[in-house]
This record gives structure tokens, C-alpha cells and sequence, in this order.
């Protein structure tokens, strides 16, 4: 079996490339308040450059304490570093806790001292266990990837499969060691052995160099979501809200699907603000949040649009459905919100409603009629839902309420007149 590899120079290449990412990356941690994730990955470039270059000088070194041991504790370090990079970034304990970990760490040892036994002997020995740690800590770093439920999903796939791909190399080499110790198959062993480290080598270089798109990626994240999320909620702002809620609105349109807009404002929260401070009018609304975090589905839409108004965007059209959810929601904030942080607060919510009908005009209009039913409820007697069935009953609604405020305005001017 001839392999036309130039592993010498394949290995240079592999170490230069490493130092230049390993510089970029340190730079990126100088300039990127230090973030921690970043050092880690540098120090990987760093053990990985070292451990190749120790492996390396065994041809023309015999000091199997440098060039074994050191080499192999040095490439058995890299990709725990990488591991330990993604649980600072996924916001983990360097070591990820959990049982995973405890397994991790026991097995860390017996690599280690696996190597403390073995590197004066027979070099294929550390080669076969560095690849099994390598193995075992690249299905770690599979599976916390995996289970992470951030976006965009392309950097973590991305990584998810260099690591698979690294991690059969290293169960194959594991094979092909075990079975040339056995001479059960008939194999040029150092030239498979060859084959196998050039693409470690290439794979290691492709890791390094997709690490800092997943900490990009996630660093654009968190920067969306300030821009998009109320501080003191974690809901949507009015903004975001507002976009999200004209997605969906068109969405529906275009799929002759139906939604249904509701306007949700605390009772008497003035009150609650100016008798117990802003401190528990915070606490309120953040408890608000959290019940309707609980209570809506995962596709609604939830925000925060100003004061102790919330608005959702339900995707049902549905009259009885969404006279279930508002009711329980209702019951659920009357229910929990008797006493707060030690204080009878007997908290409820006016909630209005409107569904999406073919006459709609835009989601703007939703949103102002749900606003009047919302009104609506609160004219009778606060605490309960208002929910425009048809687009007729939403103008007749708009109409009363017009008409109220005209005749109001028209006796506050003759009142001014007979004053004079």
C-alpha cells in the first residue's frame, strides 16, 4: 500500500496553520473583553502544536519521557480544551458538570495514568489510549452541542460532525492497533496508522478554525436578544413584538391560516405602584411574564408592550380555544397573584381579544381592536375577557366607544360655556 503523503511536511503545515489560528484566537480573547472560551481554544492550538512537535522529534530524540509522555499528555490536553471552551461558552462549568463529567474525569485519569505505565514500552500503547480519550471527549462534546437548544443550528452541526468524524478515526486507529498486536488482519500498519493521522491532522485544523464562527454566531446572538427582549421581562419589547406579530400576520394571510391578537392589561397596577413601590410593581410584572411564559404555547408570540400592557399573538382562530386560554390565564393570575413577596396584592388582568378575519386590514388593526375590547372589559367590571367574534361586532365596538367620547367631549364644552 503506498500513500504519496509527504508527512513531514503535512506536519508542518498542520503546526503553522494551528499557530496562526492559536494567534488569531488569542488576539480575539485580547480584544473581546477576555472572554474565557477564547484563551481555552488558544491554549488547544497551543498543547496540539506542542504535542506534535514532541511526537515528532522521536525520530531523532530517544528521551520516551519527552517524546511519549509529554507528547501524548500534550495531545490527550487539546481536546479537552476545546471541550471546555464550548461549556464556558454554552455558560457550563469548565467541566461541564454532571454525571457526564464525574465519567469524564475517571477516565481522564486512567488515560493518564495508562500513559505513566506504558510510555517506555511499546509507543503504539499511548497512541491507542490518546485515541480512545480523543474519542471519548469528542462524543462529550457531540452530545453537549446536541443538546444545546441554541440558534442558528449550522455552527453546532458544523462541529457536531468534524467531532464525529474525528471520533471514528480514533475508534479506527484503536482497531487497527489492537489488531496488528494480534496479527488478525493482515494490514500495513504504519501506512493505515499514516492515512489515519493525516486526517486527524487536517480534522484538528477545521476544528480550530469553525470554533470562532459557533462563538460568533452565539456573541450576535446575545446581542440580538438585548435588542429584541425587555430587561426586566425577558419577553418580547414592543418592537420586536410588533415585527414578529407582522410575520405572522402575513404568514396567515398567505396560507389563509387565522391568528388571534390579545391585549392584556394589569387592573389597578397604579395603585399597586404608588401604595408599594416600584420594587413590587417589578416583581409583577416579571411574575405576569412568567404565567404567561407558562400558559401560551411555544409558537405564540408574547411581548411586553409598555407599562403593565403584555399582547400575544395566538395561532388559532379558534373562539372557544381562545376563551380557554384567556380564562385560564385569568384564573391563574387572580389565583397566584392573592399575596406576593409576603403582600396581599389580590392581582387581575383585563384581557381583550380579536381574531383574524378575511376583512382584516393589516395587524396594526388587530392590534387596535384588541385594545378596545380589551377596554371593553374593563368597562365591565375588570377582571374578565372581551372577545370580538366578527369583524362587525370589532366596528360596532369602535363605533360605541367613538360615540362615548364625542358626547363626553361635547358636555365638558357646554359645562365651560355656562360657566362663563
Amino acid at each position: 500500500m503506498e500513500l504519496n503523503i509527504h508527512l513531514p511536511t503535512l506536519l508542518l503545515l498542520s503546526v503553522t496553520i494551528n499557530l496562526m489560528v492559536g494567534g488569531l484566537l488569542w488576539l480575539v480573547y485580547r480584544l473581546r473583553d477576555r472572554q474565557t472560551c477564547f484563551r481555552l481554544w488558544t491554549l488547544a492550538c497551543v498543547t496540539f502544536v506542542a504535542g506534535s512537535v514532541l511526537a515528532g522529534a522521536r525520530t531523532v530524540v530517544d528521551a520516551p519521557f519527552v517524546t511519549v509522555l509529554a507528547a501524548h499528555l500534550c495531545l490527550g490536553l487539546s481536546p479537552w480544551l476545546v471541550l471546555a471552551g464550548i461549556h464556558n461558552l454554552l455558560g457550563m462549568p469548565l467541566a461541564g458538570g454532571g454525571r457526564l463529567s464525574r465519567i469524564l474525569f475517571a477516565c481522564g485519569v486512567l488515560y493518564v495514568a495508562g500513559l505513566l505505565v506504558s510510555y517506555a514500552g511499546d509507543a503504539l500503547v499511548p497512541r491507542l489510549l490518546t485515541a480512545l480519550w480523543s474519542a471519548l471527549v469528542f462524543s462529550v462534546a457531540i452530545y453537549r452541542l446536541a443538546s444545546c437548544a441554541r440558534t442558528p443550528r449550522l455552527p453546532f452541526q458544523i462541529l457536531q460532525t468534524i467531532f464525529g468524524i474525528h471520533g471514528i478515526l480514533m475508534m479506527l486507529q484503536v482497531l487497527v492497533i489492537s489488531t496488528s498486536k494480534w496479527d488478525l488482519v493482515g494490514l500495513d500498519v504504519d501506512a493505515v496508522l499514516t492515512l489515519i493521522l493525516t486526517h486527524h491532522l487536517m480534522l484538528a485544523t477545521a476544528t480550530v478554525m469553525a470554533l470562532p464562527l459557533l462563538a460568533f454566531t452565539q456573541a450576535e446572538r446575545s446581542l440580538k436578544l438585548l435588542a429584541e427582549r425587555d430587561e426586566l421581562t425577558q419577553l418580547l419589547n414592543r418592537r420586536a413584538f410588533l415585527q414578529q406579530g407582522i410575520a405572522a400576520f402575513e404568514q396567515a394571510r398567505a396560507q389563509r391560516n387565522t391568528l388571534t391578537v390579545l391585549m392584556i392589561d394589569l387592573d389597578y397596577f397604579k395603585e399597586i405602584n404608588d401604595r408599594w413601590g416600584h420594587e413590587i410593581g417589578d416583581s409583577v410584572l416579571s411574575f405576569v411574564a412568567k404565567i404567561m411564559s407558562e400558559e401560551l404555547r411555544d409558537g405564540d408570540i408574547i411581548g411586553r408592550i409598555g407599562g403593565e400592557e403584555f399582547s400575544a399573538v395566538l395561532n388559532t382562530g379558534s373562539y372557544k380555544e381562545v376563551e380557554a386560554v384567556t380564562e385560564r390565564l385569568l384564573r391563574k393570575i387572580a389565583e397566584r397573584g392573592r399575596w406576593l413577596d409576603g403582600r396581599a396584592l389580590n392581582l387581575s388582568a383585563s384581557i381583550g381579544g380579536v381574531a383574524m378575519s378575511p376583512q382584516t386590514q393589516s395587524f396594526n388593526d388587530m392590534m387596535r381592536l384588541a385594545d378596545s375590547a380589551m377596554y371593553q372589559a374593563k368597562d365591565k367590571g375588570r377582571n374578565r375577557s372581551s372577545l370580538l367574534r366578527c369583524q362587525a361586532e370589532c366596528r360596532a365596538w369602535c363605533a360605541t366607544v367613538a360615540r362615548q367620547t364625542s358626547a363626553c367631549s361635547r358636555m365638558q364644552t357646554d359645562s365651560g360655556g355656562r360657566s362663563h
